[in-house]
């Protein structure tokens, strides 16, 4: 059983990986270009009017993702009236966000704000519909429908966001193409799923949905915290800074958090699936060697982007954008801390312990208010340091919680982690001394040649300090995409043999693929 959990759980990862990587990195690339036909103010606008609307529909989910997904025996009455709360309360958020577009808009200092915010609420309605029988593919483990959905959605943003603004449209390009994504979220997910699975008509019953919402109480006190950790910072630095220096700010989260997005929540969701299908003692090894393992390929990509930053500046911004370097350079910690307490937080909700995630999540986000809205008024520096510090010890409060809890040695999580982050100094040194005589090259060439440079230097040191679990992650992955192919035998209900419904998304419901 073991054995079998942990090739499904490799084989989930094989599955959704590659398919995020490469959309990633295309929309990586169209972000960056995009740069060059946007100015900082009217992309700061554009930014916060996305970011408010993504919170009138992420903050009223109240926990309907999490009920579908981990409630195995739902009846078809109990979703119907899941989705009639979900729509309505949906609809009703989406209404008062559009009206009060214009106080939200002056109180963040983003004016503009008003004019983004239709095309936002149409594509936030799409995915509010879509969202329900996505529920139901991951009850099927239908992981390869939506990655490949998911995919396909990013690239279609990137190619439409970049063709108008290449165009003249301007900001509202960006508007544009999330309406593009979701569409095409829309046509890919909603036909996969028959209709009766999550729209069968059925007669409304105040107990029915009483016990729905009562359900998701916690998840959605602590989805909250979560999503406003992520968003809601954007307004601060708008009403503190003003939008141009907001829109450079985003600019450089986005970048520093595009490794934990492509790369960290897709290892951290498929493995946190398999948490709730094991005894306690192998939960806890398995979440030890899950943060080890993931500290292998986040770290890496975390600090080597912080020693490229300068480099990734001159390459792809101009002066209109000042002090997005040392933004980028500060923010870049948030790849290495997040994706570690993603897996602390779904170890904690498989051992049904929501309280905790609760009190982890509250506590984190009000430090985070209190530094920005105190250090962080200082100068955007103070502002990057106050988010990066608060999600470092966001992580190691949840290590600490996990050894009162469960008796896990903080020393079990951070040992395993120094090893790849004194590789990584190693690297970072690397970079910073190599600079120098390739001062009198293109910036683009400096770029390849100091990435290069640092993937060399990890990969040698990886392989010499610890080569038994770089081997170990490399062979399964590889015997995971060889065996792929051959389907596992089905159980009931169509879901592999020994499968139940995976939790995905415990502490976010409706994820937000970007900021923007």
């Amino acid at each position: 059983m073991a054995s079998s959990l942990a090739h499904r759980t490799i084989r989930g990862i094989a599955w959704t990986l590659p398919t995020s990587l490469g959309s990633r990195a295309v929309g990586l690339v169209g972000t960056l270009i995009l740069v060059r036909y946007l100015a900082p103010a009217e992309y700061g606008e554009v930014a916060a009017a996305g970011i408010a609307t993504m919170a009138a529909g992420s903050l009223t989910t109240f926990g309907v993702g999490i009920f579908l997904v981990s409630t195995p025996d739902v009846s078809r009455a109990e979703v119907f009236h899941a989705t009639c709360w979900f729509l309505a309360t949906g609809v009703a958020a989406l209404a008062v966000l559009w009206g009060l577009s214009g106080p939200i808009g002056a109180w963040s200092g983003a004016p503009g704000l008003e004019r983004f915010v239709p095309l936002f609420v149409l594509s936030t309605l799409l995915d509010r519909v879509v969202y329900l029988p996505e529920r139901m593919l991951v009850r099927q483990l239908r992981f390869r429908r939506i990655s490949l959905a998911g995919a396909f959605a990013d690239l279609a943003y990137t190619g439409v966001s970049l063709a108008g603004a290449a165009l003249g449209a301007g900001a509202v390009a960006i508007a544009w193409g999330n309406l593009a994504r979701s569409s095409l979220r829309f046509a890919a997910l909603v036909p996969a799923v028959e209709w009766r699975e999550w729209l069968e008509p059925h007669r409304l019953r105040l107990a029915t949905m009483a016990r729905i919402v009562g359900y998701g109480v916690n998840v959605s006190m602590a989805s909250i915290p979560t999503f406003a950790m992520r968003r809601l910072d954007n307004l601060l630095v708008s009403r503190y800074f003003g939008p141009g220096v907001m829109g450079a700010y985003n600019y450089a989260y986005n970048l520093a958090d595009t490794p934990a997005v492509a790369i960290g929540e897709q290892i951290g969701d498929v493995v946190g699936a398999s948490f709730p299908h094991m005894g306690r003692e192998e939960r806890a090894a398995a979440l030890v060697r899950a943060c080890a393992g993931i500290s292998l390929v986040m770290f890496p990509l975390a600090f080597g982007l912080a020693a490229v930053a300068p480099t990734v500046v001159q390459t792809f911004f101009d002066q209109r954008w000042p002090g997005i370097g040392t933004m980028l350079l500060v923010l870049s910690v948030l790849s290495a801390a997040r994706p570690v307490a993603l897996l602390l937080t779904s170890y904690l909700y498989a051992c049904q312990r929501p309280r905790v995630v609760l009190w982890l999540e509250w506590l984190s986000f009000v430090a985070l208010i209190g530094a920005i809205s105190t250090v962080g008024r200082i100068g955007t520096t103070w502002t990057c340091g106050s988010v990066g510090a608060v999600f470092v010890l966001r992580t190691l409060l949840g290590m600490w919680m996990v050894r009162r809890l469960d008796g896990i040695p903080m020393s079990s999580f951070l040992l395993p982690l120094a090893r790849p982050l004194v590789v990584c100094v190693a690297m970072a040194a690397a970079i910073v001394l190599l600079r120098p005589p390739l001062l009198g090259l293109p910036p683009a060439a400096r770029l390849l040649i100091e990435v290069a440079l640092g993937g060399a230097v990890y990969l040698g040191g990886v392989l010499v300090i610890f080569p038994s679990s770089s081997r170990e992650i490399i062979d399964g992955v590889r015997s995971a995409l060889v065996r792929s192919a051959v389907p596992s035998p089905a159980g009931p209900g169509g879901l592999p043999a020994g499968a139940g419904p995976a939790p995905l998304d415990q502490g976010g419901e409706c994820r937000i693929r970007s900021r923007s």
